[in-house]
């Protein structure tokens, strides 16, 4: 990696990082510095991004915050290229909440008269293959409901589709993760400087000698199936979501994902242990996934 900190303090820490009681953390580099690989056969793009909101639900909140960069990865799924991160901020038309305006330091005249540029944040989404989001749930529910032409496209979540514990990482949070896999801290709370640690995160090498990028798109381009327990009594609720269900106000029903191997033994165990006996089973790919 190209020198971003001075040659001084480096050598201090190369000191302390030979030591064993010590962990070094250096600052997030600029984009442009992180070291890539040469690209290996086909090269698709992704566009990942991060949304800062006023609120949890997308049908009566507004998004404040949009940032976007275009990465190019290979055949391997590794990062291979960079663009720069395209950032806007909008006015909501009301004060922000106190606890959003804690959180991401914006005030109400950082946003007062601002716009997202629709047409090009747009513009980025189609032009993607697929975009990646760290839980991207929450993402994928403001920026559909915002540009419904991009609804359907591959959504990739970092937080999700990655086996962090199995990798032997406590954290699942974007900070967390950040610190302890790429050895960066990023002391900024805000759409722009989230995407720049998520694009830092995806690029680093991982102990199964693939980078986080790789085996993020290698897990989500494999097929799951999703079992809906459909009738399933409600004294079960605390069973269901021990186990990892997720309720879905929509339809009233509790939910899982498995891979399609697990099938069997997931209907079987809603069949013993909930009294769910006929859960409606659905395929998901990464056209349907991250969505409720």
């Amino acid at each position: 990696m190209r020198q971003w900190l001075s040659p001084d303090t480096e050598r201090a820490a190369a000191l302390l990082e030979a030591h064993p009681d010590y962990r070094i953390l250096r600052s997030l580099p600029p984009l442009d510095l992180l070291p890539l690989p040469a690209a290996e056969g086909r090269v698709r793009t992704a566009a990942v991004l991060d949304t800062e909101t006023t609120s949890l639900d997308p049908a009566t909140g507004h998004i404040i915050e949009l940032a976007i960069c275009h990465v190019w990865f290979d055949a391997r799924g590794r990062i291979v290229g960079v663009r720069r991160v395209h950032d806007w901020l909008e006015d909501p038309g009301y004060p922000l909440p106190p606890h959003i305006a804690a959180l991401t330091g914006l005030t109400d005249a950082d946003l007062a008269g601002r716009r997202i540029d629709d047409a090009a944040a747009l513009d980025l989404l189609s032009g993607a293959d697929l975009i990646v989001a760290h839980n991207a749930s929450f993402d994928a529910a403001w920026i559909e409901r915002r540009y419904p032409s991009v609804a359907g496209k591959p959504w990739v979540c970092s937080l999700k589709d990655i086996d962090w514990r199995g990798h032997g990482y406590e954290g699942r949070q974007l900070g967390a993760l950040l610190g302890e896999v790429a050895g960066f801290f990023n002391t900024r709370h805000r759409a722009d400087a989230d995407v720049a640690a998520l694009v830092a995160l995806l690029a680093t090498t991982l102990p199964s000698g693939r980078t986080a990028c790789s085996e993020m798109i290698l897990s989500a381009q494999r097929p799951t199936v999703r079992l809906i327990a459909n009738g399933a009594p409600f004294e079960v609720k605390d069973r269901l979501k021990a186990r990892g269900y997720r309720w879905n106000p929509k339809i009233r029903c509790w939910w899982i994902e498995v891979a399609g191997s697990a099938t069997d033994d997931e209907r079987a165990w809603l069949a013993a242990e909930a009294g769910c006996h006929r859960p409606t089973l659905r395929e998901i790919t990464w056209h349907q996934r991250h969505r409720t």
